[in-house]
Order: structure tokens, then C-alpha cells, then sequence
């Protein structure tokens, strides 16, 4: 899924979620709440802003940190390929992995790390050269070890 078709998707999102209403009570006394429905819509445009915005800013990471692994002879290749390693296969990751990193590292995967808790897709899935890119360094590194 490239940027536009996410673009596209939250700007559906968006509006759907103002066409939200909160009806309440039963029978012929239903109503529109409508101190409940912009407390709802709010709610819900939060919870959208926070998920896109944590998408992309984690996409953008993600790439960078792909790139940085398919240099020779970066530094900490060996923790962002744990990172992204963790991430592919849905296994924990050591939290000592996230310490001793320089700055833009960490940054970049805790930037990661968040779009994983929001993101509404599958962040290798999302991420330029998708699955193929992603198995393909982590099969490189692990030839490249042997």
C-alpha cells in the first residue's frame, strides 16, 4: 500500500467518522445526543490523527532503518536486523536491544515500535520493497554469518 492509497483511506476514515451519530433512549423517545456525538466524533478523529500520524512517521522509520542495514559495515546492523527480525516474525525482542544505540536509531525504532501499536496495516506489508526487501537482508545477514 503506497502513501497515496493511505492518504486515501484516511481521508475515508475521516469522513465516515463525521457522519457519526450517538441516538439514545427506545422506542419513539430515540434522540440524537448530540453533546455525546461530538464527544464521540472527538474521541474517534483523536484516535484516527494519532493512528495515521503514527504510520507514517513509523513507516519513514522503518525505511530508514532497512536502509541503514543494507549498508556494509554500518553500525548496530546487528540490533536493527534483531529489531526488524522481531518485528517480521512476531517474537519478542530484548529491551537491552534498544539501549546503546546512537540517537537516530533508537528514535527511528521507537518510532517503529509506536506505529506498530496504532498502525491499522501490516508495517512490512506498508513499507517500500514490502516482504521481498525485508526477507531478503535478513536472508543476506544470515548467509553473511555463516
Amino acid at each position: 500500500m503506497n502513501h497515496a492509497e493511505r492518504e486515501r483511506r484516511h481521508h475515508a476514515s475521516l469522513e465516515r467518522i463525521n457522519r457519526v451519530q450517538l441516538v439514545v433512549g427506545r422506542g419513539d423517545r430515540m434522540r440524537v445526543d448530540h453533546e455525546g456525538t461530538l464527544l464521540e466524533r472527538a474521541r474517534m478523529l483523536a484516535e484516527e490523527m494519532r493512528s495515521h500520524q503514527a504510520t507514517e512517521l513509523g513507516l519513514a522509520a522503518f525505511d530508514r532503518l532497512l536502509r541503514r542495514a543494507e549498508e556494509r559495515d554500518a553500525r548496530h546492523t546487528r540490533d536493527i536486523l534483531a529489531f526488524v527480525s522481531a518485528l517480521w516474525n512476531n517474537r519478542p525482542l530484548p529491551l537491552n536491544t534498544l539501549r546503546g544505540l546512537d540517537v537516530p536509531v533508537g528514535d527511528d525504532m521507537l518510532a517503529v515500535l509506536d506505529a506498530f501499536r496504532y498502525a491499522r496495516l501490516d508495517l512490512v506489508e506498508a513499507v517500500e520493497g514490502g516482504p521481498r526487501r525485508v526477507a531478503r537482508l535478513l536472508n543476506e545477514r544470515k548467509l553473511s554469518r555463516a
